[in-house]
């Protein structure tokens, strides 16, 4: 075929630029979620959770840093007045370890010695002084499939009628009163 014969290629059309701003603004939209999504999940920026062995010996390179902390509201440890700056209690492990905590604001409803807490605050002078404070509330009512027949009935003789009676807000009168069947 000579040059004549041949069919005239198209003639070549203009690519299009793809433009890149819908990559970019997907690019940026996935940033901002993970970085959200860390700084949610990590419990606050610049808070570390540390186990009370872990803050044995390091209060005062940690002096002035936000920490959280769990453990057992020590026995005997409770002093001062709640809600006041002289409100202190101890944080102890089953190693033997205690923090001293200080907590300024009103007490929990659940806060009674033995208990387990979460506590989160700044380190100041070798104690915790808390800006948040959560006590773990132990169920009120056990598992009565676990319970002999016997311990079953001690519980409801004693422990089911003081609940009720705190529910009710006459503890006298519901401890007395016989339990009720339905």
């Amino acid at each position: 075929m000579s040059a004549e014969t041949m069919p005239n290629p198209a003639p070549a059309v203009p690519r299009k630029r793809r433009s890149m701003a819908p990559i970019v603004i997907a690019v940026a939209i996935a940033a901002i979620g993970f970085a959200v999504l860390g700084t949610s999940t990590s419990g606050g920026a610049g808070m570390y959770n540390y186990s009370l062995a872990d803050l044995q010996g390091k209060l005062e390179q940690l002096s002035g840093q936000d920490v959280k902390v769990a453990g057992r509201i020590a026995r005997e440890s409770v002093r001062g007045e709640p809600a006041s700056e002289s409100f202190r209690f101890e944080l102890e492990d089953d190693d033997g370890n205690r923090l001293s905590i200080g907590y300024r604001k009103l007490l929990p409803d659940p806060f009674e010695e033995g208990r387990e807490a979460i506590v989160q605050g700044r380190i100041d002078n070798g104690v915790l002084q808390a800006s948040t404070l959560t006590v773990k509330c132990p169920s009120r009512y056990e598992d009565s499939e676990q319970m002999s027949p016997q311990q079953r009935e001690q519980y409801y003789k004693t422990d089911y009628r003081k609940h009720a009676a705190q529910a009710a807000g006459s503890p006298a009168e519901s401890a007395a009163a016989p339990p009720q069947t339905r």
